[in-house]
C-alpha cells in the first residue's frame, strides 16, 4: 500500500514537472530597439533565449523574487539611484521603454525559475 501511494506521488510530480513551462521572454526582453537585455545579461536554461553575457549578473528566479516586483522596476526604469557607476541604461527615465514594457519585464524576471 505504501510503495503504490508512492509511485503515485512520484508519478504525479513527474506530471507536474512535465506541464510546467519557463516564462516566455516578452518581445521587450530581447529587441535590440528596446531592453536588449540578453546583451549583458543570462537566465536560466529554458527560460528564454541563451546568452552567453556576463557583463550583468546572472538573472536567476530566486534572486528576482527576492527583489520583488517594486525593486525590479526600479532598477529598470533607473538603476542608477542605487548604483550611480552602473553601465545599464535607464529604460524607464530615457523612455527606452513604456510603463506598460517595464511591467511586462518585471513579470518576466519575477517568473523566473
Amino acid at each position: 500500500m505504501r510503495t503504490r501511494l508512492l509511485l503515485a506521488l512520484a508519478s504525479a510530480a513527474l506530471a507536474l514537472n512535465a506541464f510546467a513551462q519557463a516564462p516566455k521572454a516578452p518581445p521587450e526582453f530581447v529587441a535590440r530597439d528596446k531592453g536588449n537585455c540578453l546583451a549583458c545579461h543570462q537566465v536560466p536554461e529554458n527560460a528564454g533565449p541563451a546568452s552567453r553575457a556576463d557583463l550583468g549578473p546572472r538573472l536567476e528566479g530566486a534572486r528576482m523574487r527576492s527583489l520583488g516586483r517594486a525593486g525590479l522596476r526600479a532598477i529598470i526604469e533607473d538603476p542608477m539611484r542605487a548604483n550611480p557607476d552602473t553601465v545599464m541604461p535607464p529604460f524607464g527615465r530615457h523612455r527606452i521603454l513604456e510603463p506598460k514594457e517595464i511591467e511586462r519585464v518585471v513579470e518576466y524576471l519575477h517568473a523566473l525559475p
